[in-house]
């Protein structure tokens, strides 16, 4: 079986489409079903289900289909330390990263890291809590840099960031330079999913604070959308708020609420490479700098 027709395969089953696959990966897409067909054959059985949409993975596509990855990862770990060795560095790391991140750290992460190693190529992927666990499940990410809400993957803790509260500046609270819990309670809340920001529903369990729930909003830009336009008040990290400053007040909890960002990694699975290794360090080192 050849190392191409895992990566068309893995590649297939992460976006869902032949056709995107193909754009992606630099094929036609009759050269990425040839591939697929070849691979079916080989293995014995079908690998994906053909949908209007697009594609799927079978029950026997998915079983096999991790042990792909570690091939896949198992060859660009041989790759790098080899041309390591040669005196050149290459190789591919994949990020997985909250809304905040993606948005106010990894630009300029990136810039500096590519000036380094012009060479290592990068993919972000953004999501939330969920998605984060999932990809680092399906080993669709290197690590993740977000926060830790359980003991499933090795935590690296960079920065704690504060939870701050946000309203529109004709809100009736807006001219208060603290705000309580007890204060909360008392006027419309937009609550954030938990699988976006559990942190705020820790914060009400813990405090055994009940606000009046206006809305419930998954998306953080739709969330500050409606506080801008005083529909309620909120609880989001400071640095999802770093670039949302107009049209909006922030003001500090009575108590002192943060969240711990920090590297999340599947190290059960593997060992990482030495240019995610790079990438970690640097990380470390920017968050160190830079905050």
């Amino acid at each position: 079986m050849s190392l191409k027709k895992y990566s068309a395969y893995i590649k297939v089953v992460e976006v869902g489409s032949l056709t995107k696959a193909a754009e992606m990966l630099n094929y036609t897409q009759p050269n990425i079903s040839q591939m697929i067909s070849s691979l079916e054959e080989e293995c014995g059985f079908p690998l994906l289900v053909r949908q209007k949409n697009g594609v799927k993975p079978t029950k026997n596509g998915l079983a096999v289909l991790p042990a792909m990855r570690e091939i896949q990862r198992g060859y660009e770990k041989l790759s790098e330390t080899v041309n390591q060795i040669n005196g050149l560095e290459t190789g591919k790391i994949r990020i997985g990263a909250y809304t905040s991140i993606a948005t106010n750290w990894m630009p300029k992460i990136l810039e500096e890291f590519k000036n380094l190693h012009p060479l290592i190529e990068i993919q972000v992927y953004e999501g939330n809590a969920s998605e984060l666990n999932h990809w680092l499940e399906e080993d669709q990410i290197d690590f993740g840099i977000g926060t830790s809400h359980n003991n499933k993957w090795d935590f690296q803790p960079l920065v704690k960031d504060p939870i701050l509260v946000i309203m529109s500046p004709q809100h009736r609270l807006a001219q208060l330079s603290l705000i309580t819990l007890e204060t909360i309670e008392s006027t419309e809340f937009i609550l954030p999913y938990s699988d976006s920001h559990f942190e705020v529903h820790n914060i009400f369990k813990k405090e055994q604070i009940f606000p009046e729930i206006a809305y419930q909003i998954r998306g953080d830009e739709t969330i500050i959308s409606m506080v801008k336009n005083n529909l309620g008040i909120s609880l989001l990290p400071k640095l999802l708020l770093s670039r949302c400053t107009e049209h909006i007040v922030i003001r500090p909890l009575e108590i002192n609420v943060s969240r711990q960002l920090g590297i999340l990694m599947n190290t059960k699975k593997h060992a990482q490479t030495p240019s995610v290794n790079k990438m970690i360090y640097f990380i470390n080192e920017w968050v160190k700098r830079n905050n």
